[in-house]
């Protein structure tokens, strides 16, 4: 092996060359995907009468951004470079920008994608938040049951018209249901039920439900969102290549929104937590028993707003409970979103 200052050079047999072979394709992605500086080596192959089958490391001397690697053959020696796309043609180029926002316009301009928070509470059997005696253990201090969804993915798919469409995606959502009155919830196989509590008081009595949710939703919108000029894209060129690398925010101003349909919940975690002081000092007890919840839900739900504020309430078409094994109890929420990612 002959080492130098700019490259390293080996003779290769038929099992090296296999080797080689095999592995090269590797060593050529690693090599396109890095940006050239000075000083980085790049991978040479070739054949010739007096070395063989042969493989060099040559330390680059560019400093342009750029990446390459090599290939030579007995007469030729074969280079490929990769460069940032110039501008050669700015109307093309922008034509290419608008056709990109024109496909982000149909599928993300929607309501859905964002941090949503709100409050839960319990219908009971007569569709009234005041519980009878046999559902009253379940009885919520609304104030303090809090809903919250992190709302991550969107679809949507424009019926012919950018005014309506059918929006779809996927979210994650965290429900709470604080116990207002100071009882333990107990189960067995058949039913769940509360013990009154007299000692300790529970400062915190809460049940949570964890899961995933995806919504099919008929979306109708007064508005289209504007797309950039020519002027708004060259002014995002952000490097001498010219290439536009900012995106661009859809404009909402002035745009009424209104989305109905339903909203499928699978719930994977479920806990039921208390707080509580004993002789002075602070305890915490948590289980992670289901307490016979069912593990999906599908709720009925509109969201409605305008501009980028958005009003969302959820009414549950199942029952909390498993059927038979607790009161026909209706979770309902309401809420905004706080956060739209769009």
């Amino acid at each position: 092996m002959h080492r130098g200052s700019s490259y390293v050079q080996e003779p290769m047999t038929m099992r090296s060359l296999f080797t080689l072979c095999l592995f090269a394709p590797l060593f050529l992605q690693a090599q396109t995907d890095t940006t050239a500086q000075p000083g980085l080596p790049m991978l040479n192959l070739g054949i010739n009468s007096h070395q063989g089958a042969y493989a060099e490391v040559v330390t680059s001397d560019t400093t342009t951004n750029k990446s390459s690697f090599t290939i030579d053959t007995k007469y030729k020696r074969i280079t490929i470079s990769t460069a940032p796309k110039p501008w050669a043609n700015a109307g093309d180029s922008i034509a290419e920008v608008l056709h990109d926002r024109k496909q982000e316009r149909r599928n993300r301009f929607t309501y859905w994608s964002g941090l949503d928070a709100g409050v839960n509470t319990l219908l009971g059997s007569n569709g009234s938040p005041d519980l009878d005696e046999k559902e009253g253990f379940m009885e919520v201090d609304n104030g303090r049951s809090r809903f919250f969804s992190i709302n991550f993915m969107e679809q949507k798919i424009e019926f012919g018209s950018h005014h309506v469409g059918l929006l779809t995606g996927l979210g994650w959502e965290f429900t709470n249901y604080q116990l207002k009155n100071n009882i333990l919830l107990q189960y067995d196989a058949d039913s769940v039920y509360g013990v009154p509590v007299e000692d300790p008081d529970f400062s915190k009595n809460k049940l949570r439900q964890m899961g995933f949710r995806m919504p099919l939703l008929l979306e109708f919108n007064t508005k289209r969102a504007p797309l950039p000029t020519e002027a708004d894209l060259l002014a995002m060129r952000t490097d001498t290549t010219g290439a536009i690398r900012k995106k661009f925010a859809h404009d909402r101003r002035g745009n009424f929104h209104i989305a109905f349909g339903v909203v499928g919940s699978w719930y994977f975690d479920t806990m039921y937590k208390q707080k509580y002081k004993l002789d002075g000092e602070r305890e915490k007890d948590r289980d992670k028993g289901d307490y016979l919840l069912l593990p999906y839900r599908a709720a009925a739900t509109v969201r409605i707003g305008y501009g980028g504020f958005n009003l969302f309430a959820e009414y549950a078409l199942t029952s909390l409970f498993k059927d038979g094994k607790g009161p026909e109890l209706t979770p309902f929420n309401v809420g905004l979103t706080i956060v739209g990612f769009n």
